[in-house]
């Protein structure tokens, strides 16, 4: 090779390690040359996360060499079709958006059994109660056993046999006592002595437990009253002077709300339920059952009948019709009949989540928040929140008997009560 021929490709060369360099060092860093917008983007990437840990990823069809959770990089700008699957679980799918230059999450992916046992508990029935915490319900049998199922200890408890039927009322805060009727008769049940004590109270209107276990708070002829039952032989009643005569009362936490009329106008009074002082008075609302989903000083979260109210005190009321209003942190699932929509009440932004021509007949959150019971035209489906592409839903059940449902707190396991039998679901 002569002189002239050696400059040539010793020229050519470095020509091309000038030109070849830049472009690989951006190839590394994540830039790509799109053909279709003619423009030079950056990657982006995709977190990975699923519950359980270890699952495989498929990418676009193609086997990621990484398990979740995990985060994957360089991938083109694009909508990309993820599978997350793992043995004996039920695979997740979704196409997911990347956008150049960012992560794009998926990181509540929980994945559940594609085989669900079920752990029979025993008989069931229509007449149940399910704790404030949610970590048992009790229910009365055809022939009078009151039964107490442990959600988390996953066993049912036989705890005493009743003399005739009863209404089942309400729990004591401490899980100790249980609220009975029979006919126009109160009682009061308690677990641990297993004793049955009837209540000096008649023709009242509504009875709830107070927070300390030993006071009730009952509602007759429109005045709200304080029961006493430190002194069983003498329990005291004391009325509560409130400013207007009331149809209806609940109370959470720290507050008590009333629901009241003046005339043609509907009120409710969100209170103090130490001092009872006013926070908030709220107008244009119906007559109803009233029900409390949430409340804070500065707002309160109700329904009255089949209408959800929204009552920030620098806000306007919001108020939507529901049949359904399961609460979540700062998000709502309500249900209108035929719809579910995904509500967060700090936004006011919400989502269509279904819509069928069926009713929806139940809504249950998930512990998780990240996905949700519903049961419609008899069927039980575990759907996901996340909206994106199309929501992950699995089918449960297909029953047509009147079901309730209860998490534990995990969220592993489904527990079903229906008038027939009392059983769970492994479901994680």
């Amino acid at each position: 090779m002569n002189k002239t021929s050696s400059r040539l490709t010793y020229s050519l060369f470095f020509l091309l390690f000038f030109i070849m360099t830049p472009l690989l060092t951006f190839y590394a860093l994540g830039y790509r040359y799109d053909f279709k917008t003619g423009h030079v983007e950056k990657d982006g990437a995709l977190y990975i996360k699923s519950y359980p840990r270890g699952a495989e990823i498929y990418l676009d069809g193609k086997k990621i060499n990484k398990k979740t959770p995990t985060q994957i990089i360089n991938i083109q700008a694009a909508i990309h079709s993820v599978q997350v699957q793992k043995d004996s679980y039920v695979p997740w799918t979704k196409k997911l958006e990347v956008k150049p230059g960012d992560t794009t999450f998926a990181e509540d992916i929980v994945l559940f059994l594609e085989n669900r046992p079920k752990t029979y508990l025993g008989s069931g029935s229509s007449k149940y109660l399910v704790n404030e915490l949610k970590d048992k319900y009790v229910y009365l049998t055809s022939d009078y056993h009151l039964m107490i199922t442990d959600v988390e200890e996953a066993k049912n408890f036989d705890i005493f046999t009743l003399d005739k039927n009863y209404d089942l009322l309400a729990w004591s805060k401490d899980n100790q006592k249980l609220l009975l009727k029979n006919t126009s008769v109160y009682y009061i049940f308690d677990i641990n002595q297993k004793t049955l004590a009837k209540l000096s109270l008649d023709s009242i209107d509504k009875i709830v437990w107070g927070d300390d276990n030993q006071t009730l708070f009952y509602l007759k002829n429109s005045q709200l009253f304080k029961y006493n039952l430190m002194l069983p032989e003498k329990p005291t009643n004391k009325q509560i002077e409130l400013s207007q005569p009331i149809s209806d009362f609940a109370f959470y936490k720290d507050y008590l709300l009333i629901l009241y009329s003046v005339g043609k106008n509907n009120y409710v009074e969100q209170l103090n339920k130490d001092d009872f002082k006013n926070l908030q008075t709220i107008n244009n609302v119906n007559l109803g059952q009233l029900e409390i989903l949430a409340a804070s000083n500065d707002q309160a979260i109700f329904t009255i009948g089949s209408q959800l109210y929204i009552k920030n005190k620098e806000k306007d009321l919001i108020s939507l019709p529901v049949t359904l209003a399961k609460i979540h942190d700062q998000r709502l699932l309500i249900s209108s009949g035929h719809e579910i929509i995904l509500y967060n009440y700090q936004t006011d932004w919400q989502d269509l989540i279904d819509r069928s021509s069926q009713i929806v007949v139940d809504v249950t959150w998930h512990p998780n928040g990240s996905y949700f019971i519903d049961e419609i035209n008899n069927k039980t489906y575990l759907t996901e929140i996340d909206g994106r592409y199309i929501r992950n839903t699995i089918e449960l059940l297909d029953n047509p008997l009147t079901k309730t449902y209860v998490f534990n707190k995990k969220g592993d396991r489904l527990f079903i009560l229906t008038p027939q039998e009392n059983f769970y679901l492994t479901i994680q």
